[in-house]
This record gives C-alpha cells, structure tokens and sequence, in this order.
C-alpha cells in the first residue's frame, strides 16, 4: 500500500489530487459545490463499477478492500447524495463552472485509465511468473530471445529495434544456442553469478532508453565449454560479424595474439556486448588482460595501447588511477569493433580495499563530471561509509578515443549492488534514490518484466548498477541476470547502516 501510494507508480494519481485542489483553490461558493458535486459522482459509479468485483474478492479471501470501506462509509453521508441541488450562477459564472466541471472528470478520467495500467501491468507479471517455463527444457536461444522480447516490450522499443536486438542474439548465439540449457551450466562463465553465458543490461540517459546483450560464445558440441574453446569460438564470432555485417575487425586483429589465452585459471577469454545506437547496431569485444597470467596483465595492456596508438592512455593510467599496488587489477580491456574515429579503447580497473574518496580522485577524470557524484551513488547502493571489500570489487572503467588517448573521454564507475543487500527488492530500494521518477518506472518494469521469482527470494537479478556523465546529462546502467541456472539466495557483504541514514548523509556531502 506505501508503495502504491508514495512510490513512482502512484505519482500520477499524487499529481491528479494537486491538480484537483488547484482548480477549487479561490473558488466561488458556487463553483466549489459543482466540483464536490463531480466527486462525488465519481466516488459513486466508482463505487458502482468495482461493488460485484469486491463483493466476490472479499468472499473468497475473507479480506476487505480498504479503499472501498472508505467509500461505502462516505458515500451516503454526502448532503447531495439523494436527488439534485439547484443551483443559479450568474451567466457571467455558467461557462467557467461547467468548464471546472469538464476539467474534473478529464482528470478522474485519466487517474482511472492510469490505475487501470497499472493493475494490468501488474497482472502481465503474476500470469508471467506463473507461466514460467523451467529454463532447462528451453534451448539457449528461445530462452535468451523470450527474456529480451520481455524487457524490450517493458521500456516501450518498438517492434523493430526489438526483432532487430533478437535477431543479433540469435545470430551470435548460433550455433550453441540450439543447445538445451539442462540444469547445470558447461561452463563457469562469468558474465552471471550462476554462469549463465549471456546478460541484459538497461542503460538510462534521458527519453530513450538502451536495451543491450553480453554474451560468451560456447561450445556447439555436447560437452563442457573450455577455456580455449571458448576464445577459438568467440573468435569464429568475429568472422561471422564480419562478413554478415560488415563488423571492423582491424584494430581487434592487431591485438589479438597478445589476449590469446594460456593460463589455466583465466577467468574468460573473449566476450562480446551488443547494443542498438540510435537504431544503429554496434558490437564490442572484450578480452582477457590476465589471458597469460595476473603478473603479465599490465604488460599485455600497455603492448596492445602502444600496438593501436593510445601510449598515453598508458601513461594516465599508472600515473592517475592506479595506486602502484596489488589492489587495482585490470580486469577487461575493450574494443569497439568499429573503424570510425570515435571508436573507443576501454579498460576496466578493478579497485580493491578502496574508498568512495578514491573512487571519486579516479572519476573526476572525466571531461564532464560533477564532483559528489561517485560519492552519492557508492553511499545510497552500500548503504554504509568506510571501505568497499568483497569478492566483486568496485570498477572503473576509461574510454579513450584517437582524438585525445592522454585523458579518457568519459568514465563509468560499476559497483555491485547485489554484493550490499540481502535480495533484489533492497537493491530496487537503494537504486530508488538515484533515479527520476520516469527512470524508477522504467527500471521496476524491466526488472518485473524478467523476473519469475519474488524479488525478495534471492539477490543477483540486478548484478551491477554504473554511472557516468556525458553529454550533459548523467548516465545509469542496470546489469541484469536472467537466472537460467537459479537465483542466489544470500549476500556477500551485509550491510551496516540503514538505507534513509546513508542516503541522508550522502545528500549532505553533495550538498556541502
């Protein structure tokens, strides 16, 4: 009920009853009985409408419908609740108390088609969540497909952008995505705490927003996925995209030899993410610094920086944001597969052991940021202050493009909001803070339109949430699980402080 009433989805029927009081606020006597009138007369088909359906909820669940008891209790004590009242405006006042009259049901009218929305909304997730299908018996391509038709259709793609994201899953997904998913993973990848091979994300800036992929390219043949299977069959990706789409593939080859993977204990060897831009496909490699060893991986990527002319992007990178010891590892180093001048080197930096104070020394390097940003975000998602340690540490990840490879042009921070709260509703809690409330709708439908279980029976639904600042306006990223393999049921950092208290602290910070 607090969330109906106080949450993003009853900010309309909050805005109807300002809206309401604004047009009787100095009314004339005469005006301000016609509209007591008009709600009255709503309260009553309302009353009307929604009897027979309560009469029947109430008789099979012994329970009552508060907002009804309301109703039925002040219905009839209403002075004009039997027959008529007269009334004699001047001509002068006819016109505008039948406008105010107008304007009264136009605005009850639209809170009812909201509520109805809404109610319907809400029964598309239960009869979703009752018809779930068991993964396993799916193949990896009509899981992955089904799972983004559900999240496109909740942030409102069109159906173009949303066959078009479909189709590009089940293009480099082929030819392993005809496997059945079966009830174990062939393959501790990491994208997902339960090693299912592929994740959604949402990003957020603005009106529109970004539905995109990340996807490990496994074994098409019965058996386990291995570690250099996995390289030789992201590689075949690559030639795939190439000659279907036209992907670039220049850069990628000038590196490549230098990510090939030989030690046992790598944790991947070659991911790919795609995401429509403007309607524009565009596809991104990841690979492996640690392909040859942890205590190769700053070699590996300071070779590959020099190979595609971005020596500086070395040279920030060790002298800004890494702090010389074993605590910042780095962790990705990304291509966008693209020849265009704009086209990004990304590296990832995983921060260990550090501070919210750190982290923001780390993005102020953007062109664009806003000092107090990191701050606030790493505050209201671990709800607590001191240092962050977990398995998942915090990242960081620079851009830099050939137009400047001294300073990035943009950087992301990534925390793992699933690491800091006991389920996936605290998660929703938290991020709550951050958000607009267009942006908290749109995220609570993605995360309703995916989720087959009670958001508070297991955490890692939402996996990472990362924020950045560009083009002048701030940026949010939600990582989502599908769960194909089953949700986990506990944290790993519980948290210390109440959410209200360090997102009170956090908005004093900013403040100051």
């Amino acid at each position: 009920m607090l969330h109906l009433l106080w949450g993003a989805d009853g900010s309309f029927a909050r805005r109807t009853i300002y809206e309401l009081i604004e047009l009787s606020t100095g009314a004339s006597p005469a005006k301000s009985q016609v509209l007591r009138m008009a709600l009255h007369m709503a309260g009553s088909v309302t009353l009307g409408a929604l009897e027979p359906v309560a009469h029947a909820y109430e008789a099979r669940t012994g329970k009552k419908l508060a907002g009804l008891l309301h109703l039925r209790a002040q219905l009839p004590r209403s002075s004009w609740a039997p027959g008529a009242v007269e009334l004699d405006p001047r001509p002068e006042q006819e016109q505008d108390l039948l406008e105010s009259i107008d304007e009264a049901f136009r605005l009850l009218g639209a809170l009812a088609d909201q509520l109805l929305g809404h109610a319907r909304r809400r029964l598309e997730v239960k009869q979703a969540q009752s018809a779930w299908e068991p993964p396993s018996l799916l193949t990896f391509e009509e899981f992955g497909t089904a799972r983004i038709q559900a999240l496109c259709e909740a942030v409102g793609y069109s159906a173009q952008d949303t066959e078009t994201v479909k189709r590009f899953f089940t293009f480099m997904s082929q030819p392993w995505g005809s496997r059945l998913i079966g009830t174990t993973p062939p393959w501790s990848s990491d994208i997902t705490d339960d090693h299912t091979p592929f994740e959604l994300s949402l990003s957020i800036d603005g009106e529109r927003p970004e539905v995109r992929f990340l996807m490990e390219a496994q074994n098409p043949l019965p058996g386990p996925t291995t570690l250099r299977s996995a390289w030789e069959n992201g590689l075949a990706l690559n030639e795939r995209l190439n000659r279907e789409f036209g992907v670039r593939l220049e850069r990628f080859e000038q590196v490549k030899e230098l990510f090939e993977p030989v030690d046992p204990d790598a944790r991947f060897a070659l991911w790919h993410a795609f995401f429509l831009k403007e309607g524009r496909p565009d596809i991104k490699a990841y690979l492996n610094p640690a392909a040859r060893g942890r205590r190769h991986a700053q070699a590996v990527v300071r070779n590959a920086l020099e190979r595609l002319g971005f020596a500086g992007a070395w040279r920030c990178l060790t002298e800004r944001v890494m702090r010389g010891d074993e605590r910042d590892q780095l962790i990705y180093f990304s291509l966008d597969l693209s020849a265009h001048r704009a086209a990004r080197v990304k590296l990832y930096v995983a921060h260990q052991d550090t501070t919210a104070e750190e982290l923001e020394s780390v993005m102020s390097l953007g062109p664009e940021y806003v000092p107090g940003e990191a701050w606030v975000f790493c505050q209201a998602l671990r709800g607590r202050r001191g240092r962050f340690g977990t398995a998942r540490s915090v990242l960081t990840c620079l851009a830099f493009t050939s137009d400047d490879d001294e300073r990035p042009s943009s950087v992301t921070l990534h925390v793992p909001v699933r690491c800091y709260t006991r389920n996936d509703e605290e998660s929703m809690e938290r991020i709550r803070f951050l958000q607009e409330p267009r942006a908290q709708v749109m995220l609570k439908q993605a995360v309703y339109a995916l989720a087959h279980r009670p958001l508070a029976a297991g955490t890692g639904l939402i996996q990472w949430a990362s924020m950045r600042r560009q083009d002048g306006r701030v940026r949010t990223t939600f990582y989502l699980a599908t769960e194909a393999y089953g949700a986990s049921s506990t944290q790993l950092v519980a948290p210390a402080r109440p959410l209200a208290t360090a997102v009170h602290g956090s908005e004093q910070r900013l403040n100051a």
